[in-house]
């Protein structure tokens, strides 16, 4: 039985005892129309006119986090540890194979949209669960086996280290400057235009000043935002949808492997916060971080946390400007 443990050096927790199980439907795809038997039965699907399904949610063959299991929180002497309660749900993006997001429609992306904004407000309901993630992994140096359109959508019991980052820097920002941390990276950018890849009226699109990978891009709301399941307004719906697909448009055209994660507020059910007097809303802003993947880049990552990128973002940037949508 899988369980997290946590390090008390660093205070990460990780999934220990976790079973990796082998696909015993060689040459199938359990994705495909047809298949769901091959699936566990449907949580939440968007279907056609025709009574097909567009989109599909099903728990995970294998979950990393379960629902079933207990919390468990328990010592070990100095070490803490619990159970991997939770939950692991896959979401199909698409009933064709061989579809990647650069080629999705505008109703594609629309229909996922409300899936995944279904997911994460279904599962914020409840109170075991500290966050909702959200990622996709496309291609094998991102850890992707199956090609047919997925993602992951992994509801835990505690909020992932680069969150608790994010929440931790984002706090401390508007304690001193009473201003959302990314609202003023988005002027920032705005006003240097040196690493920014496409923007509208609502969304910007930038290679991040720091960036860890070659052509890592973030897509950020324009105006203050902390939880995604909240995206809304048919216009703003519509400029995310074509912001989005133009960067995957360029991101495929570099890389064949990339992964894509939403980084959205907590679950302010269960979120205590790092100060009593701030409220997630203020300071928190919901944004999408696209990490291609390249063998050169992935050597380049340490076991000291330190990452090593061959190019500037502002080179980055002007490469992705530069492939035509």
């Amino acid at each position: 039985m899988a369980e997290l443990r946590k390090d008390p050096v660093s205070g990460n927790w990780c999934v220990v005892g976790y079973t990796i199980l082998k696909s015993t439907s060689v040459g199938i795809c359990p994705f495909c129309p047809g298949n769901e038997n091959l699936t566990p039965p449907t949580i939440k699907d968007i279907k056609n006119e025709d009574g097909t399904w567009a989109v599909r949610c099903f728990p995970a063959s294998n979950p990393i986090f379960i629902i079933e299991a207990g919390e468990g929180k328990r010592a070990e002497g100095i070490y803490d540890k619990m159970g991997n309660v939770g939950a692991h749900e896959i979401v199909v993006e698409n009933p064709v194979h061989s579809k990647t997001m650069s080629s999705f429609t505008e109703s594609d992306y629309s229909l996922l949209i409300e899936l995944y904004k279904d997911r994460i407000a279904d599962l914020k309901k409840d109170k075991r669960f500290k966050y909702i993630l959200i990622f996709k992994n496309h291609g094998e140096l991102a850890g992707s086996y199956i090609f047919h359109p997925h993602s992951h959508v992994l509801a835990t019991p505690i909020i992932p280290q680069r969150i608790e980052l994010e929440l931790y820097h984002s706090m401390i920002h508007y304690q001193k400057k009473e201003r959302c941390l990314f609202c003023d990276i988005v002027s920032q950018e705005m006003r240097q235009n040196k690493r920014i890849v496409s923007v509208n009226n609502s969304f910007i699109a930038f290679c991040p000043f720091a960036s860890r990978f070659p052509f890592e891009v973030w897509i950020m709301p324009r105006s203050h935002s902390a939880h995604f399941e909240k995206l809304s307004g048919e216009d703003v719906k519509t400029e995310f949808i074509s912001i989005m697909s133009g960067i995957m448009k360029r991101i495929e055209r570099l890389t064949n492997a990339y992964s894509i994660v939403i980084h959205t507020s907590p679950n302010v059910l269960t979120f205590q916060g790092h100060s009593d007097d701030l409220l997630i809303d203020d300071y928190f802003h919901w944004h999408i971080e696209i990490l291609p993947r390249y063998l050169r880049s992935s050597k380049y990552k340490r076991e000291d946390e330190f990452y090593v990128v061959p190019t500037t973002p502002e080179e980055s940037a002007g490469m992705l400007r530069s492939e035509r949508v």
